[in-house]
């Protein structure tokens, strides 16, 4: 399936004046984010806005400022008119009362709105929900409730965080919709523990074996002597034959007591090996990936549980595969319609396809999955007798179609799985000599179609790689998981932004939106800086004339003629005049 992730070369602009005049800032405004900050402007009580805040934090990649120190140094929230230290910065980033999945949601919508009014046509075509997860690596192990977790990808134990997101693709452009940040307690001690348990299981139930047959036993004893004693002074051939069919009693329960505590010992020993095994699984795979010391030497926070910072906290320990789906009814309730949900074989459960099959009913989403060829059962639908996939694979391996607009072969297989009516579609690509399995709850879709809407997952892969380059997903060195849920939120705001900037100036990649951007930005600090020095100078022309500023600026402005060639020095300038014009 990789041979069909498809990738844009990065650095390819094309240039056109509409694309220049339309820069970052016109898309901030468009996006309307400062008017969005100013809903949570309330849970500062005082101090600067969050939405200067938020705005500035928004810019800095297009600056290439990479941390709030250099920001607050370069002179930029100034020129912005925010004036604050690092503290205004680091506050509103460790404050657990902000709802930052509310902001990212805002976002969102706004971009949805936009998009809908720009590309209505884009209704008609595929869209869909994408979910998937990825590592962030820390360097600390300090840094709170980071654990211990292989990544897949590098093949190799890493301390961090995965974050699931949760994007949406609306026929022309991708963009996340949600997010949380979760920790990997780890299987083996959990393994461990589940070996010791059963053998701890059938040990107690060996035990009780044997002292039920030692209680046989006794009672075999007893019975023999009674017969014996009986038939003391007989002589005959049924008294002979009792007493040897006593005596052969009591051998067959001593020696089927014998093997059951040879048995019991075999068992004993085993669950202490056991034991032996969880300790020393203990020692080397903590929890977490930590050791009790390393647990106690953590940050950690008291938060308030009405907080959304509590909210996050407690997503850390979900599954993620539980998270996904609370974020898919998320996002429905807020109005985003999708064909298909998109997901990679992790996520492929039971539960998942009884809730899409609960949701298609109300908003006609499907579900289009890989999954893995082991040993889930399914209920094949010609014959209603249980399969894995491995077994369906075998089965129907001779009937596979080849399919020469993807240069591949497909087995399709209907089945239902939990109760529900899906199909199974077994991939095998080019000359790979190994086999795909996809599922879906869209009965009616064809190969082809199939394979198309799937490849559109591979977005979500983009997005990844492009965040962690470009936008510093991942990179935040705070030790406070309210910082990290706030930096990962403004990472994917810009993403979202650079996204409808991309739609809006037909960029090819993220790179020459970049370029493009700071550019862009220097040129706007440039002008302001000249804009502020001509009102200084023209306040001191002024001054030294007798002339009154105020009559001067006046005419200036409502002169035709004046304000055309100030108008054509700079955009920056047409901006400010205009505004001073109105007034």
């Amino acid at each position: 399936m990789q041979q069909n992730k498809g990738t844009k070369k990065i650095g390819t602009i094309k240039e056109s004046s509409e694309k220049n005049a339309y820069t970052i800032f016109h898309t901030l405004n468009k996006m309307k984010i400062s008017r969005i900050g100013q809903f949570f402007n309330s849970v500062k009580r005082c101090g600067v806005d969050v939405s200067d805040i938020l705005m500035l934090l928004l810019m800095m990649p297009f600056y290439h400022i990479k941390s709030v120190p250099l920001l607050v140094k370069s002179g930029i929230s100034e020129m912005q008119g925010v004036e604050c230290g690092n503290s205004a910065f680091y506050d509103l980033k460790n404050n657990p009362k902000i709802n930052w999945r509310s902001l990212l949601y805002l976002v969102a919508v706004r971009f949805n709105k936009l998009s809908q009014e720009m590309n209505p046509e884009a209704a008609t075509k595929v869209r869909a929900f994408i979910a998937d997860d990825s590592p962030l690596p820390k360097s600390g192990i300090k840094t709170e409730l980071v654990s211990g977790m292989h990544d897949h990808v590098s093949c190799s134990y890493i301390f961090g965080y995965k974050i699931l997101v949760l994007g949406y693709w609306d026929a022309l452009s991708f963009y996340p919709l949600d997010f949380s940040l979760h920790r990997e307690k780890g299987n083996r001690i959990y393994k461990a523990k589940q070996r010791l348990e059963t053998a701890n299981k059938r040990l107690r139930v060996q035990r009780k074996e044997v002292n039920k047959i030692e209680r046989e036993l006794i009672t075999a004893r007893q019975t023999f002597k009674l017969i014996k004693k009986r038939n003391k002074h007989k002589q005959t051939k049924s008294a002979t034959k009792q007493i040897e069919q006593a005596a052969n009693a009591v051998k067959r329960k001593a020696s089927k007591l014998k093997k059951s505590k040879a048995k019991y010992t075999e068992l004993e020993n085993k669950a202490i090996e056991l034991r032996l095994e969880l300790k020393e699984t203990r020692r080397k795979h903590p929890d977490y990936g930590l050791t009790k010391k390393q647990m106690e030497q953590q940050f950690k926070k008291h938060r308030d549980p009405q907080t959304p910072g509590k909210e996050r906290e407690a997503e850390v320990d979900i599954k993620k595969t539980t998270n996904m789906m609370t974020m898919l009814k998320r996002a429905v309730r807020r109005g985003f319609q999708a064909d298909y949900l998109l997901t990679d074989s992790w996520f492929f459960n039971m539960e998942l396809v009884k809730l899409i099959s609960k949701l298609n009913k109300k908003c006609s989403i499907n579900l289009l999955s890989m999954a893995k060829i082991g040993i889930t059962n399914y209920n094949l639908v010609s014959n209603n007798r249980t399969y894995n996939a491995a077994e369906l694979l075998v089965k129907f391996e001779r009937k596979a179609i080849t399919a020469r607009s993807h240069n591949s072969k497909y087995i399709k297989v209907p089945v239902t799985y939990g109760g529900v009516r899906i199909n199974l579609f077994f991939v095998k690509m080019g000359k790979s000599t190994s086999w795909k399995l996809l599922a879906t709850t869209d009965l009616s879709i064809n190969f082809r179609k199939l394979m198309d809407v799937y490849q559109i997952r591979w977005s979500i892969e983009i997005f990844f790689r492009e965040s962690k380059q470009y936008l510093s997903l991942g990179k935040c060195k705070s030790t406070s998981f309210d910082a990290q849920i706030a930096d990962a939120t403004i990472s994917l705001t810009q993403y979202t932004l650079l996204a409808f900037h991309q739609r809006m100036c037909d960029y090819s990649s993220f790179d020459g939106i970049f370029s493009a951007a700071l550019e862009d930005a220097m040129q706007h600090n440039i002008a302001a800086k000249l804009q502020e020095m001509f009102w200084v100078v023209l306040e001191v022309f002024c001054d030294f004339t007798g002339v009154d500023i105020f009559d001067f600026t006046e005419t200036l402005i409502r002169n035709e003629d004046t304000y055309l060639k100030l108008q054509q020095l700079n955009p920056i300038f047409n901006e400010s005049l205009h505004k001073n014009r109105v007034a």
